[in-house]
């Protein structure tokens, strides 16, 4: 079996939206070199921005997690209506 990527990021986007930089590549030179690419205002910062939101929404926007808690609390509880 064939891992494409380790990030929980890529994984979830199936594709790579943040550089994964493993082991042996992980250098001094090679991080500061992600790290120039996305601090400074420019088409990467942007298009990690805008991956990153795309990956906010298809994990169910803000407050998702609080809506999921909240509906398995009920459903423990015997069910009912979620709030």
């Amino acid at each position: 079996m064939d891992i494409k990527y380790i990030s929980l990021v890529n994984l979830i986007m199936d594709r790579e939206v943040v550089t994964e930089l493993i082991q042996s590549e992980l250098t001094v030179e090679k991080l500061s070199k992600q790290l120039e690419r996305i601090a400074a205002e420019g088409p990467d910062r942007k298009k990690l921005l805008s991956d990153l939101e795309q990956l906010r929404e298809m994990l169910g926007g803000p407050g998702a997690s609080a809506r999921v808690a909240n509906a398995v609390w009920i459903s423990l509880q015997g069910g009912g209506e979620a709030r």
